[in-house]
C-alpha cells in the first residue's frame, strides 16, 4: 500500500509539479534577462518597466473585479435556484439540465453570448420588436464593453449550474432539511432558518470552492479574449499579448506578468489550503 502511495506521489511530481516548476523557473529567468534571444545578463529593467507602467496592477484589479462579480452573482443565482426549486431539481430532467452548461467550452459560450447580447443579437431584436428601442444601435453595449458585462454574464452562465449542483448536494449531505425542521420546532421563523441555519452551513462547506473558482475565473482566457476590449485586459489575455509582440525586446515583460500572476495565485492557493489544514488539526 505504501509503495502504491509513493508511486502515486512520484507520478504526480513528474507530470504535475516538475513541468510547472520548470516553466516558472524559465519564465523567471527570461524576465530577468538571463535567458532569451536578446538576453544581456541579469537585469530588473523589465520588472521596473512593467511596475511603472501600471498595466499589471490595472489588469489584475480589473480581472479580480470581473472574477469576483462573476462568482458572487453565480452564487446568489445558484442559491435562489437550489433553494427555490429544490423539489424540481430532484427530477431527472431538471438535474440533467443543470449539467448541460458545464459541458460548454469557454469559446463556445463566448460566441453564444455574442449571438444573444450583441447589438445584432437575439435580445436586441426582441427589444426592438417589443418597442423598447427604435433601432438596434440603441441596445446597450454588452459585448466588448469597458465594464465587462458580457464577460460577467458568460461567467455566470457557465459557473452558476456548478454551484446549483454543489449546494443541492451539500443540502442533502448535511441534512439541512432536518436541521431546519428542528429550528422551526424551536420557534424560528422562515427568514431566521435561512440566514442562521441554511446559509451558514452552505457557506462553510463551499467557501473554499468559491475561492478556487475565483482563482479559476481570474485566469480565464477564451471568454475575455472574445468578449473583452483592448484596454484594460484580463491577465491571461495581457500575458499572451505581451508574449506575442513583434518587438523581441518587449517579450520579457510578458514573462514578468506571468511570473507575478503565478506567484500571487500560488500564495493565495497555499493560504486557502493551509488554513483548511490548520482547522482540520484543531
Amino acid at each position: 500500500m505504501k509503495s502504491k502511495s509513493a508511486f502515486g506521489l512520484l507520478f504526480f511530481f513528474l507530470l504535475g509539479l516538475l513541468p510547472f516548476a520548470a516553466a516558472l523557473v524559465y519564465a523567471l529567468l527570461y524576465s530577468l534577462g538571463i535567458v532569451g534571444i536578446l538576453s544581456e545578463g541579469v537585469s530588473l529593467t523589465h520588472w521596473q518597466q512593467v511596475i511603472q507602467s501600471g498595466e499589471l496592477l490595472g489588469s489584475f484589479l480589473y480581472s479580480a473585479l470581473l472574477a469576483g462579480t462573476g462568482v458572487s452573482l453565480s452564487v446568489i443565482l445558484a442559491l435562489l435556484i437550489s433553494m427555490g426549486l429544490r423539489t424540481s431539481l430532484q427530477h431527472r430532467f431538471w438535474s440533467l439540465l443543470m449539467y448541460f452548461p458545464l459541458a460548454i467550452p469557454g469559446m463556445v459560450a463566448s460566441f453564444l453570448s455574442i449571438q444573444l447580447l450583441s447589438k445584432a443579437g437575439f435580445f436586441s431584436r426582441i427589444s426592438m420588436k417589443l418597442g423598447w428601442i427604435d433601432r438596434l444601435q440603441e441596445f446597450p453595449d454588452w459585448i466588448n464593453d469597458s465594464y465587462g458585462i458580457g464577460i460577467i454574464l458568460t461567467f455566470v452562465l457557465i459557473v452558476s449550474p456548478f454551484f446549483v449542483i454543489l449546494f443541492s448536494n451539500v443540502y442533502q449531505n448535511e441534512r439541512i432539511a432536518e436541521l431546519s425542521t428542528l429550528a422551526y420546532s424551536l420557534g424560528a421563523r422562515g427568514n431566521q432558518v435561512f440566514w442562521q441555519v441554511t446559509l451558514p452551513i452552505l457557506f462553510s462547506k463551499t467557501k473554499r470552492i468559491m475561492i478556487l473558482y475565483f482563482i479559476f475565473l481570474l485566469g480565464s482566457y477564451e471568454i475575455p479574449l472574445v468578449l473583452g476590449q483592448e484596454s484594460p485586459q484580463m491577465l491571461s489575455v495581457l500575458i499572451i499579448r505581451e508574449l506575442k509582440q513583434f518587438d523581441l525586446k518587449l517579450i520579457p515583460e510578458g514573462y514578468v506578468v506571468a511570473v507575478a500572476y503565478t506567484v500571487v495565485i500560488a500564495i493565495a492557493a497555499l493560504l486557502v489550503f493551509r488554513r483548511k489544514e490548520v482547522q482540520v488539526h484543531e
